[in-house]
């Protein structure tokens, strides 16, 4: 009987691993069509498609040192996964804003606060406050808003008291807290608290010198990947936790998309998904009018999660065709763990 080699070892090793990937690649691709309730590891292979795509691009890159035809899946793999890649990465550089005028401008802020206990102390939450004020959002949305421990309510109400008007719907027992505040009045607010979940939407319809334009801010369900870390719990619980959040983020976008949906006058959706450009949540949620700014205007990475290397984009700011999105960027701040993320709109003409 032949002995394999050394090397033999590693192309089998090598093959077999690239066709994991490929099969997950594929799984990934297809996952945003899917509703995670009737094929539940679909649903896993888009939580790992970031890293899946870094993977294909490091055993393509292997296969084609190695002379060898391996090299096709992992390029096939990319090829399938090109929306989600140039959803999380885009080549274009960043460009001035000459044709608007600044009046013409509409600068929304989105950002998961993490209720200001990222960083612990007052300078965390003050950096937050003056990072806002120096912006100048015209609307801004905040998601895990709560009054920070460490600050009275006087302190809390002088960070944004240069932003007038206000919807803050404000933590309790089952939910985390949302905020709408914005320099257009707001003429009408709801909120609508999840099932079975301490996540939430709210939205508010503003007064605009164009138009009234519906605000929608929601926050879906988290993966629990740093809860179940944190837990030491077990593989096959942990798997099977992903599994059924994947489920309630699916359900969840779903009545986001039906306000939406329901909405007569031009929106902006803001939110924390906690989930990629390759979801069933994004696919339901951006329907054909409505664009996603970082497609439209953005610029390199597109990572909003400041964990997992920053490959994971799951803040979004969406639009209704309506608008056209001129700048979006995505600063590296250090006061959450999540970035904040700012899209410049203006009306189309």
């Amino acid at each position: 009987m032949k002995r394999l080699k050394g090397i033999e070892i590693i192309d089998i090793i090598a093959f077999l691993i690239t066709l994991i990937i490929f099969i997950l690649a594929v799984g990934g691709s297809i996952s945003g069509y899917v509703r995670p309730h009737h094929f539940k590891w679909l649903a896993i292979a888009n939580n790992l498609l970031p890293i899946t795509i870094i993977s294909s691009i490091v055993l393509m890159l292997f296969w084609l040192i190695r002379r060898s035809w391996g090299f096709l899946l992992p390029l096939f793999s990319i090829i399938i996964n090109t929306y989600t890649l140039l959803s999380i990465f885009q080549f274009r550089g960043e460009k001035e804003i000459i044709a608007y005028n600044n009046q013409d401008i509409i600068k929304v802020i989105n950002y998961n606060i993490h209720e200001f206990r990222h960083l612990s102390g007052y300078e965390g939450a003050a950096n937050i406050a003056e990072f806002i004020k120096e912006e100048a959002p015209d609307i801004l949305s905040l998601q895990e808003y709560k009054n920070a421990t460490h600050l009275n309510s006087n302190e809390m109400k002088g960070f944004f008291d240069h932003i007038p008007y206000k919807y803050i719907v404000y933590p309790d027992d089952n939910h985390l807290g949302l905020a709408i505040m914005s320099k257009y009045k707001i003429i009408r607010k709801g909120k609508i608290d999840f099932e079975d979940s301490a996540n939430r939407v709210i939205w508010a319809d503003l007064s605009t010198d164009k138009g009234l334009i519906r605000v929608i801010n929601f926050h879906l369900q988290t993966t629990s990947f740093a809860l179940q870390r944190e837990r030491g719990e077990g593989l096959f619980k942990s798997i099977s936790q992903i599994k059924h959040n994947n489920e309630m983020r699916a359900t969840q976008a779903e009545e986001v998309k039906l306000l939406a949906d329901t909405t007569a006058h031009p929106i902006i959706i803001c939110g924390d998904m906690n989930d990629t450009p390759s979801s069933y949540a994004y696919t339901k949620i951006k329907v054909e009018k409505v664009a996603d700014g970082f497609r439209e205007a953005g610029s390199k990475m597109g990572g909003t999660y400041r964990g997992m290397f920053g490959l994971f984009r799951i803040d979004y700011i969406f639009h209704s065709t309506e608008f056209k999105s001129v700048r979006y960027t995505t600063p590296d701040k250090e006061w959450s763990d999540h970035k904040p993320v700012i899209s410049e709109l203006v009306y189309q003409n």
